[in-house]
């Protein structure tokens, strides 16, 4: 399976020349694999990334599994903005398995359906042309995606709650390819603890590759001018020590960065983390990049 990002901003879109090699679009990431020349696709939040996604997707529309598998981590804004803007909404045969977190008693499409309500945008949910099914995440729920009569993807989901981030916390995904049983820990909008948070290492435990929040440097982190603590995400010494005590055999991707960060000061980060004696890889994430699990 081959996993690609197209958004890997945390908080809100931030285009302009600082941001152009690691990119400025909000969290969008999608896992794929290829059987007998069609693409069996599970994309992961809607961030500002999916538009460009959603771009991508119908260049090839004629080789897409239908249904599309959707994972939503959470439900704040930079996760769900831009899902009005994916333009296989607008094609009657798209079919859309939505699965995401129940909040305020509504499935993640009744959150949607109130993100799109006038006068926040011109199309009501109801009059998009696709075909959605929406499916509540319960922790260590387990679930697979298929092609035609074959496992093609397994699915674990873990739900944090409010201390790792705010209000309702988030959902962390594992995926796993069902022939090769190659695995990807998909773990943001995590605010980690000292010591590795334990429900994320063993949740994680001997994966491939993990996708871990690094919003904040340890100064930022720390500092008493901007208080960040609480805000529901980590640093990239956190995600460091997730990985390596969760036993990662590959690499860790760094994703969610802060908006501030522009492309010299993630190059530098980049060059830090590469001085780390570790067991895997250590990459940070920008648009474009696809790794094969």
């Amino acid at each position: 399976m081959k996993v690609t990002f197209y958004g890997v901003r945390g908080s809100h879109p931030v285009p302009g020349p600082y941001t152009v090699r690691y990119g400025g679009n909000t969290t969008c990431v999608t896992v794929t694999k290829n059987i007998e020349g069609k693409t069996i696709r599970i994309i992961l939040d809607s961030g500002s990334g999916i538009v460009n996604l959603g771009v991508d997707i119908m260049k090839n529309w004629k080789n897409e599994v239908q249904p599309l598998t959707m994972l939503f981590t959470h439900l704040h804004p930079d996760h769900t903005m831009e899902f009005p803007f994916f333009a296989p909404n607008y094609r009657p045969d798209t079919i859309l398995n939505l699965y995401g977190m129940q909040a305020l008693k509504m499935h993640v499409g009744k959150i949607l359906e109130r993100n799109m309500l006038p006068p926040n945008f011109p199309i009501e949910y109801k009059d998009l042309k696709s075909e959605r099914i929406h499916h509540i995440i319960k922790d260590n729920s387990t679930f697979f995606v298929k092609y035609e009569d074959h496992d093609v993807f397994k699915i674990m989901a873990m739900q944090s709650f409010a201390p790792s981030h705010p209000q309702q916390g988030a959902i962390y995904y594992k995926i796993i390819d069902c022939d090769t049983k190659g695995s990807l820990a998909c773990i943001w909008d995590i605010e980690s603890k000292i010591g590795g948070d334990k429900a994320v290492i063993n949740f994680s435990k001997d994966c491939d590759i993990m996708i871990h929040d690094t919003q904040y440097t340890n100064e930022e982190y720390q500092s008493q001018e901007r208080i960040v603590q609480g805000f529901g995400h980590s640093t990239y010494d956190m995600a460091v020590e997730n990985a390596t005590q969760a036993g990662i055999k590959k690499m860790l991707l760094c994703t969610h960065f802060n908006t501030t960060h522009t492309d010299d000061f993630l190059d530098a980060i980049q060059k830090e983390m590469n001085k780390k004696k570790t067991g895997f890889n250590i990459q940070l994430a920008y648009e474009g990049l696809s790794i094969e699990v």
